[in-house]
């Protein structure tokens, strides 16, 4: 059987301002950089993606496999046309190029918004559907967090989704998507059905690991163990569009009936999806509680507004600047991006001292935090992921510095990361174990690693891109009708 494998992935944050180049796409991160032909097996095996589980599941079947193209963008603002355009047309003309296939496998996020085109991911399906014809099989798997659309359903045989936030399962819903395809080549095509959600969730609520949503994934468990076949798309809420929010997709004879129960089961639990958030100052002040209580094990602060993982711009310094007022020692700060902090680190060297102007270049009514401080440790960013998010993930953040002011280590690096990965604290020979305190920009992939380390773990609401409480924002574009799930409530004190 001959397949074609492509993908591009990209979570689309369209309160940004910005608009993201085909740059973005053709450089490396933590994933690799734009990949084609060959390279789309040899420059993904090993590493904790969709395209490489499938791959894998591929190549045990005994499959010609027809690689195509494949890439990413961190989250960031929409798409520009001129890339989208680009990196599609390369997709579509490989695969035309390819001549009669099977099958076709695109690994996507599924919350790509490009200019012009707001169901990019499903406007990219629709033009592979069109090129290959009716009875070709295209499967795909999408994150999480993707807002699927009724044409990402109508041009495919099946979608596979992500059962975990933290998404340690992409590699395995990659495979799960290989082995949906091939029930696909023995049994035939199936029934689809698509139930969209009224109410969006705050991206802090999703996660897997806590309850509601722990017991949703437990429900879609039991659902398939009695044969039907559901999944469940969370949504991404910074993407103002039509189909923003949860979606269930279901397949089979029972179809309709399985999405009927899970979406009823979610109406039922919707209350719940609530988080709590703390502004800095309250934050360190149940902190500093407990730290008292119980010094074992750091104190995790989420600056989950300025996560990279959402858009953010990893560079914001409302935190930063509490944590270094408040002088806690063993504070750890991670990961700032600044690349001219960086790169006066480097040209400065271990053990010099410097007075620096860290971060806030982009707005958010902050001014970069002048301080002085001590370069503690360079790095050159090139390190392998070990925790179960990025796992096998090669990065590529540009040099890195260690700063140390007061009680307080900061770790920069040149391009803006999710902090979700021990790695990239200790190549620059910070020991997480070893923190009191240590603060992230994430906002749920950071458990994947650093959950387990925790005496306790704190959401604080500091400036950044990846609102949290989305009863701020004024959407355009999605259904008058749909609301906030949990109405997140924001607490301006301790308790």
């Amino acid at each position: 059987m001959r397949v074609y494998v492509s993908g591009i992935q990209h979570e689309t944050n369209t309160f940004l301002g910005t608009e993201t180049l085909y740059g973005a796409f053709e450089a490396a991160d933590a994933w690799p950089g734009l990949l084609q032909g060959t390279g789309v097996i040899t420059g993904t095996r090993g590493i904790n993606l969709p395209v490489a589980g499938f791959i894998a599941v591929a190549e045990a079947e005994g499959w010609d496999l027809v690689p195509g193209v494949w890439c990413s963008a961190g989250p960031s603002g929409p798409v520009a046309a001129a890339a989208y355009a680009t990196i599609t047309e390369e997709i579509l003309s490989r695969l035309k190029a390819a001549g009669p296939v099977d099958a076709v496998y695109l690994d996507l996020h599924g919350a790509m918004v490009a200019t012009g085109t707001p169901d990019a991911d499903g406007d990219l399906l629709r033009r592979v559907r069109v090129l290959v014809g009716p009875k070709v099989l295209i499967v795909a798997s999408l994150d999480m967090h993707a807002n699927v659309s009724p044409q990402m359903v109508e041009a495919t045989d099946a979608l596979v989704v992500y059962r975990t936030y933290p998404h340690v399962d992409m590699a395995e819903t990659g495979g799960r998507a290989g082995l949906r395809l091939k029930r696909l080549l023995l049994s035939g095509r199936q029934e689809s059905s698509l139930k969209q959600l009224p109410f969006l969730l705050p991206m802090g609520t999703q996660s897997t690991l806590d309850s509601p949503m722990a017991e949703i994934i437990r429900q879609i468990e039991e659902i398939e163990r009695w044969g039907g076949s559901v999944e469940l798309a969370t949504g991404f809420p910074l993407a103002d569009v039509a189909e923003c929010g949860p979606s269930i997709i279901s397949y089979g004879p029972c179809a309709a009936a399985s999405g009927k129960q899970l979406y009823q089961a979610m109406l039922q639990l919707e209350g719940r999806f609530r988080e709590k958030l703390l502004t800095p100052d309250a934050a360190i002040s149940a902190c500093r509680q407990q730290l008292a209580a119980n010094p074992k094990g750091p104190v995790l602060l989420i600056d989950t507004q300025d996560n990279p993982g959402c858009g953010g711009t990893g560079d914001t310094v409302g935190l930063l600047k509490a944590l270094i007022e408040a002088a806690i020692p063993g504070t750890v700060v991670g990961v700032v991006a600044d690349a001219q902090t960086c790169a006066q680190a480097h040209a400065a060297g271990v053990g010099s001292s410097l007075d620096v102007s860290i971060g806030a270049q982009h707005g958010f009514g902050e001014t970069p935090l002048k301080l002085q401080a001590t370069v503690t440790a360079l790095g050159d960013g090139s390190f392998t992921g070990t925790g179960p998010f990025y796992l096998g993930c090669r990065f590529s953040l540009g040099p890195t510095a260690l700063l140390t002011c007061g009680t307080v280590q900061i770790v920069l690096s040149s391009t803006r990361q999710q902090a979700a990965d021990q790695a990239m604290f200790r190549h620059l020979g910070v020991e997480p174990a070893d923190a009191r305190v240590l603060a992230l920009k994430s906002s749920v992939h950071y458990r994947a690693d650093f959950g387990a380390l925790a005496s306790a773990i704190i959401t604080v609401i500091s400036p950044g891109a990846n609102t949290a409480d989305l009863t701020t924002i004024t959407y355009k574009n999605i259904s008058p009708n749909t609301r906030i799930a949990g109405r997140n409530k924001i607490s301006k004190g301790a308790s």
